[in-house]
């Protein structure tokens, strides 16, 4: 033993103190390296965050509009291209699909055994199925119940559901064309003749006035009646009543859209002052939304605060991003024209009553600021595009940072292996040591 420890203990302990400085030293390079690469992840999905909210906010997002409708006769729905305006509208009739039914006493009664079933819905004659009674069942005869699952199970179906309908002593059996309509009239016949069947209800189209002009129609839904509005029928009308239809710009979701945008960009702002500076900075912004605060994927951690400091081109990313909501818009507005102005922390603030008579004053020339080519929201874009697309800026930073983190734990390896050398050199020469001193230690016995 040396010093009361084995050879191993004693190159171990060797070993320890050669390695300790370059052990800290790849270390901290990983870890720092790690630490970067992960705040490229973070910036890079807030800005992809971002650039998906934009895109949204620059289409249709800004230009919503609501329809109202009074009564229960009908409802509305509209698109962002339909035009304002009123429209007085009077249901005279509903569309009906067409019924039929023929009576049995059971659902087991037996059809005759032979002859043929046509059913034609409306006149188009690829509309049309045959039952042939002595061939469709091998030859035997089939019961009520039967038809109605050959008919609904049938291939070339023209569009036509069989049902059974239980009175109690007898049965109804069923035919409803599934389209409504009078162009989906239902037709049937025996052996070419009238097959005998009840009218339940007539086939008809949806009768309307719209501004006093009469529509016909062959659903109860009709879309795109005038451009952008959609109307779904409900309810006939009683006579000299009607519902007005008022199709107005959406305020609550015009304005949502204009918030979604400042908080986007408040959102990316905060992000890169907490991954730029190392000092003064809270990781958490109490005026973001409580979304982005639950928002895991855009929260810095403290180890990643400033950890971007020595990145100049993200520094410049900010500034741009700032410099392109100071700019007057194509239209020749200015964000601070709606209310929203810009403080000293470098974020947006919104004027909520401001906002609010913007839009009901002039809501095309606000919805103007955030879409088209020229719009604020598409040079925010055009700013983050070199950074978030493809082979760009966060993409080459993520790439040489890997580089890096590869090259570290090659050092590593070498290390590693360079050491565990050493440590079995120091191995055998403590182990030699160690067996000379006990050779020692038994001759000295000898003259005790």
């Amino acid at each position: 033993m040396i010093s009361g420890m084995s050879a191993a203990q004693f190159a171990q302990q060797l070993i320890g103190a050669d390695r300790a400085g370059k052990d800290t030293l790849y270390k901290g390079k990983l870890t720092a390296s790690k630490t970067q690469l992960d705040a490229y992840t973070l910036l890079e999905n807030n800005m992809k965050k971002m650039a998906t909210k934009l895109s949204e906010i620059g289409g249709d997002a800004a230009k919503g509009k609501i329809a109202t409708v009074t009564g229960e006769n009908a409802t509305a729905t509209v698109k962002s291209d339909a035009p304002k305006g009123n429209y007085d509208l009077s249901v005279h009739k509903l569309a009906q699909a067409h019924q039929l039914t023929k009576t049995y006493t059971s659902e087991n009664e037996l059809l005759p055994a032979s002859g043929v079933i046509s059913i034609q819905v409306g006149s188009d004659p690829t509309k049309r199925m045959e039952i042939d009674l002595a061939t469709v069942n091998g030859g035997a005869p089939i019961s009520v119940s039967q038809l109605r699952d050959v008919i609904n199970k049938q291939v070339g179906n023209p569009g036509v559901q069989a049902s059974l309908v239980r009175t109690g002593n007898q049965i109804e059996f069923m035919l409803s064309s599934k389209e409504s309509g009078v162009a989906n009239q239902v037709k049937v016949e025996f052996n070419g003749a009238d097959w005998g069947m009840t009218e339940r209800r007539a086939a008809q189209d949806a009768e309307l006035t719209l501004n006093g002009i009469d529509i016909t129609s062959s659903s109860n839904y009709l879309e795109n009646v005038v451009d952008g509005v959609s109307l779904e029928l409900v309810k006939v009308h009683a006579a000299g009543e009607s519902s007005m239809i008022k199709v107005t710009d959406d305020f609550e979701a015009n304005k949502k859209s204009v918030k979604d945008f400042v908080d986007s960009f408040n959102s990316i702002m905060t992000q890169i002052n907490q991954l730029t500076r190392s000092m003064g900075v809270k990781t958490s912004d109490s005026s973001s939304s409580d979304k982005d605060k639950e928002d895991k994927t855009t929260a810095v951690s403290e180890a990643q605060i400033g950890v971007l400091k020595g990145d100049t081109s993200i520094r410049l990313l900010q500034s741009k991003l700032r410099d392109s909501v100071f700019v007057t818009a194509a239209n020749g507005m200015r964000l601070s024209d709606i209310g929203i102005e810009i403080g000293r922390d470098g974020k947006l603030k919104i004027d909520d009553a401001k906002l609010t008579d913007s839009f009901k004053s002039d809501p095309e020339k606000v919805q103007a600021m955030f879409t088209g080519p020229d719009s604020y929201v598409k040079s925010i874009e055009n700013t983050l595009k070199p950074f978030t697309q493809f082979n760009g800026y966060i993409d080459q930073k993520q790439e040489a940072i890997n580089k890096q983190i590869k090259s570290v734990n090659d050092s590593m390896d070498r290390h590693n292996y360079q050491m565990n050398q050493k440590y079995q050199i120091y191995l055998t020469q403590f182990t030699a040591m160690e067996a000379t001193i006990n050779q020692f230690s038994a001759a000295s016995g000898l003259f005790s």
